[in-house]
């Protein structure tokens, strides 16, 4: 009983933390096709989005990742191939929600100023990664 709610609880911080990182990518991608400058209204939505992330999706992640090692030990599938390479996409996965999370702080720092904060292009990253996962998961191919 306590696994099912364990992993209930999993999958529904994997749905924040991946949503979260996608409205990031999505406003990240928009805010490098900005002109200029960021006006108000568009550093006010930058500081809610900030504190979403910080507030949610972040949290969400660490509930994710430790809800996941919790199942992957209780159901003894460490050493197993297709959850060494799930592993990997999911540091992989965190290390992208890092690197969102200090773009969209520097963004909202620099005024909203896009040249100055560099321009990665997250979002095939941030739409695959979770998709595989999942694929590994279910089919659990090797």
């Amino acid at each position: 009983m306590a696994y099912l709610l364990i992993k209930s609880l999993h999958v529904v911080l994997v749905l924040f933390w991946v949503s979260g990182m996608v409205v990031q990518a999505f406003v990240l991608a928009a805010a490098d096709k900005l002109p200029g400058p960021a006006l108000p209204q568009e550093l006010a939505r930058l500081r809610l989005l900030r504190k979403w992330e910080r507030m949610l999706t972040t949290p969400a992640m660490v509930g994710a990742l430790a809800s996941g090692v919790y199942l992957a030990t209780s159901a003894e599938w460490f050493g197993s191939v297709w959850l060494s390479v799930k592993l990997a996409l999911v540091l992989g996965l965190a290390a992208v929600h890092g690197m969102q999370a200090g773009r969209l702080r520097r963004l909202a720092e620099a005024a909203g100023d896009a040249g100055e904060v560099g321009r990665g292009r997250l979002l095939p990253v941030v739409l695959t990664a979770p998709v595989l996962i999942v694929l590994l998961v279910v089919v659990k191919p090797f």
